[in-house]
C-alpha cells in the first residue's frame, strides 16, 4: 500500500512540475529593456542602419495587411509593415491601438521592389519598405 501511495504522489508532483511550472508566458510577457527604442520616422529614413538589429518601435496598429498575416504599424504619417510572433497580436487589439513592438528589422532590398511592381497588387495597397520581424508585441494602454 506505501509503495502504491508513494509512486501517486511521485507521478502528481512530476505532472505538476511539467505543467503548472511552465515559464514560457513568463518570458513571452517581457520586453528586454536593453534594447534600443527607435523612433519610427528614425527607423524608415535610416532603414539600412537597423537591417538586421533588433530594436523596439512604438506606434499604433493600423490594421491587417491583404495577405491577413501581417499587419500595418504607424506612427503618425509613417507606415510600416509587421510579421507577428509565432504567439501572435495581443487579443485585445483593434485599429488605433497603440503598441510596442521589439522584433528584427528586415529591409526591402531594390531587386525585390522592382520585382513585386511586376506583378498585381490591389489598387491602393501600400508596401512599406521596412518590415520588423517581431517577437514581442505589448500594448501600451
Amino acid at each position: 500500500m506505501k509503495y502504491t501511495t508513494k509512486l501517486i504522489f511521485s507521478f502528481t508532483a512530476l505532472l505538476a512540475l511539467l505543467v503548472g511550472c511552465s515559464d514560457k508566458n513568463e518570458t513571452q510577457n517581457k520586453l528586454d529593456p536593453g534594447l534600443p527604442v527607435i523612433a519610427m520616422t528614425d527607423l524608415i529614413k535610416d532603414s539600412d542602419q537597423y537591417k538586421g538589429k533588433t530594436i523596439t518601435v512604438t506606434g499604433r496598429f493600423g490594421g491587417m495587411c491583404a495577405d491577413g498575416a501581417d499587419f500595418y504599424f504607424k506612427d503618425k504619417l509613417d507606415l510600416i509593415e509587421v510579421i507577428p510572433p509565432a504567439a501572435g497580436l495581443p487579443s485585445d487589439v483593434i485599429m488605433g491601438t497603440p503598441l510596442k513592438i521589439q522584433g528584427v528589422v528586415m529591409v526591402r532590398a531594390e531587386h525585390e521592389e522592382e520585382e513585386e511592381e511586376d506583378e498585381h497588387h490591389e489598387e491602393g495597397e501600400i508596401e512599406p519598405e521596412v518590415k520588423i520581424q517581431a517577437r514581442f508585441i505589448q500594448t501600451n494602454r
